[in-house]
């Protein structure tokens, strides 16, 4: 995938896309632990694509959407007929939670392009698998599935050296997180502290409450694990230990500097918000971490929109059902449906005129380039222009070992006003249609890590140890905007609350809650319509939070979607209340 300079050349004069083609063997996750000489199965080829050579995505994946109905209960599920004749389909459904998909519950003709479930109950989620050789769609779908209030505990690392620096952003954030539904413990580790002593605070976090301890969110320069002797993009010039943030999602595992696949099960959903040795970027690091948690909280509180839904820029061209770029392709209707707006092609005129909510960008890559269509982007460009991409996904050589300076992956997450997440997709594949019916992307960052067999194809060096996510691991899709201006005042015989309303006018109720601590636990009080509420005899409740809730319809059906929590204390307690500025 790294561009030689005679590579550079023929570029040029042919107008032809070079790249990396590594052929690979089904045994290519035990061919990882052995030395570079059996790991690099490939050879440097010239592949001729132009934009009308490029195969259709329908071609290889299945990109499924959903359409559902309240009475009588049915879920609908769709996708593009193939433009190679198949001979047949296979549908399955399991619990979100099981990890095998046992037998099929239906077997469909070649011709097919939907299948309507009507064995379904309103409010339960149900996840399909759809097949036909190659080809496999997943969709987790629902109606009028009830809000996840409480998501449970996350563990928040924050450097140290940069704490004093983020004392209102870092507020800031842990509002926003109690908001929604989390529960923090921060730990302030030092840039200087080993992995394992960092580590060692998330093992006794979730060894002492296994049950609810749910992800870890590591801000600034938190030590870096590194393990293995992998080049998982094919490269012999670094072969060697990648970073492994999963060893802070694998508690009970052995994370020394060996191994080259996950050892065992990913307990935690894990992401990292690193910015150090960003030097292309004008900021300081810690003045990119300041900018990232304002956007996060902008994007959190519905502020932070786009003009167009999803971007592609397939720098590799067709790769049949290996290509990286179907990792976008089949995630895009399960958000928004088959008539999603995407855009495909170079970014240098599709990033200069939109904005987007999912993009996926994939090339010859180097350290701080990717040969995308369109051109060489580069690290460089990101700093000097404002591109909008909230979700991103990469795929190239070298900037998946993203501990190195001025590192692509990275890059977009010190965009000025996007790039909230950043992930190397293709190495394997990604799984993130969980979130179209509200889940985090942290949790679609676990899924993938545990791929043992249940999604396909899972792609080579499925489990390896260098897969991670960076940006904050508990965001999710579909943000609405929340109430405002949250007041308790003391009346006679309880407390009188009102709020301002959300200006998202699909808003339709208001799930409110008490706690005796600021930082929680909340207990909801009352679901109402209205912009107040009395709080008669609130005894030992002296923090209130506001949430707003409406029903969201996405490509993968409807869920009850809620906002960030407002919050204030009780009129004679200091006020807790999140900024919306």
């Amino acid at each position: 995938m790294h561009l030689s300079g005679r590579q550079e050349r023929l570029k040029t004069l042919t107008g032809f896309q070079p790249f990396l083609f590594l052929v690979y063997s089904s045994r290519m996750n035990r061919l990882l632990k052995l030395k570079a000489g059996v790991m690099l199965l490939g050879v440097m080829m010239l592949c001729p694509v132009s934009f009308a050579q490029r195969a259709q995505p329908n071609e290889h994946v299945l990109m499924l959407s959903a359409r559902v109905s309240e009475s009588p209960a049915r879920i609908h599920l769709k996708w593009p007929a193939k433009p190679t004749p198949v001979e047949s389909y296979t549908v399955y459904r399991k619990n979100r939670d099981a990890t095998s998909w046992g037998t099929a519950i239906a077997t469909l003709n070649g011709s097919a392009v939907s299948y309507v479930d009507k064995d379904v109950v309103v409010g339960q989620t149900y996840e399909y698998r759809i097949s036909s050789g190659n080809y496999t769609g997943y969709i987790w779908s629902g109606i009028k599935v009830p809000p996840v209030e409480f998501r449970g505990k996350v563990i928040l690392l924050v450097e140290a050296e940069q704490a004093a620096e983020l004392i209102v952003e870092l507020e800031t954030l842990r509002n926003d997180l109690i908001g929604d539904g989390w529960t923090v413990l921060r730990h302030d580790v030092s840039r200087d502290a080993t992995p394992q002593s960092a580590r060692a605070l998330v093992q006794v976090e979730y060894n002492a409450d296994p049950a609810n301890v749910k992800a870890v969110f590591l801000l600034g320069n938190i030590p870096v694990f590194r393990s293995g002797d992998i080049a998982p993009d094919g490269h012999r010039d670094h072969l060697g230990p990648w970073p492994a943030d999963v060893c802070y999602g694998n508690v009970t595992g052995i994370c020394d500097n060996s191994p080259t696949l996950i050892p065992g099960i990913v307990q935690l959903q894990v992401g990292r918000v690193d910015l150090e040795k960003m030097h292309a970027f004008e900021k300081s690091a810690t003045e990119l971490l300041r900018q990232y948690l304002n956007k996060n909280h902008r994007y959190r509180t519905g502020r932070m929109t786009t003009t167009k839904d999803a971007f592609v820029s397939n720098g590799f061209g067709d790769w049949g059902d290996r290509a990286a770029t179907y990792n976008g392709y089949r995630l895009f209707p399960v958000l928004w449906g088959p008539n999603a707006r995407v855009d495909d092609g170079s970014w240098e005129t599709y990033l200069s005129q939109n904005t987007y909510t999912w993009g996926h960008i994939n090339g010859g890559g180097g350290y701080t380039s990717c040969a995308a269509a369109g051109g060489m982007l580069t690290t460089s460009r990101l700093a000097s222009e404002n591109y909008g991409i909230i979700f991103v996904q990469t795929f190239g050589s070298f900037f998946g070992n993203w501990d190195t300076h001025n590192n692509f992956m990275r890059a977009f997450l010190a965009m000025p006003d996007y790039g909230l997440t950043s992930a190397w997709t293709g190495r394997p594949n990604w799984f993130f249609h969980h979130m179209a019916l509200g889940e985090t992307i942290g949790y679609s960052t676990q899924l993938t890590q545990n791929n043992f067999s249940a999604y396909s194809p899972p792609g080579v060096v499925s489990r390896g140890i260098h897969t991670a996510l960076m940006g904050d691991p508990t965001l999710r899709m579909f943000p609405i905007r929340p109430p405002t201006n949250l007041q308790a005042n003391s009346v006679s015989g309880g407390t009188r609350l009102k709020w301002i309303a959300s200006r998202d006018r699909e808003v339709t109720h208001y799930y409110v809650y008490g706690a005796l601590n600021p930082d929680g636990p909340y207990t909801r009080l009352v679901i109402t319509e209205g912009t107040h509420w009395t709080h008669v005899n609130p005894g030992n409740t002296r923090y209130y939070m506001v949430r707003a809730s409406k029903l969201t319809v996405t490509g993968s059906g409807s869920f009850y979607n809620l906002s960030q929590g407002a919050m204030a204390g009780a009129a004679s307690q200091p006020s807790t209340a999140i900024r919306y500025d």
